[in-house]
């Protein structure tokens, strides 16, 4: 990925991960969205600390407002996605 994980739109990102897995890449726009004031990489870095938890069958930190938004968008996309 060239840019920063808002460069999707150019057209190279334009369809969702294929089911069954999860692209915490293609996630970032939509933290972006609900955590005002954060950074492409800071989302990126609390949606892989919830994907991990989440694949290994933890429950996601929701520590902060980051945190929480984070595990909402990941359980969001394993229900849509099935990852």
């Amino acid at each position: 990925m060239s840019g920063s994980p808002t460069d999707w739109t150019s057209g190279e990102r334009v369809f969702a991960p294929p089911s069954g897995t999860v692209d915490v890449d293609w996630l970032v726009p939509a933290v972006l969205e609900r955590c005002d004031g954060t950074h492409p990489a800071q989302a990126r870095s609390a949606l892989v600390i919830a994907w991990s938890a989440v694949r290994d069958g933890e429950t996601p930190p929701r520590h902060d407002d980051l945190g929480r938004v984070a595990a909402e968008v990941v359980e969001a996309a394993r229900r849509a996605f099935r990852g």
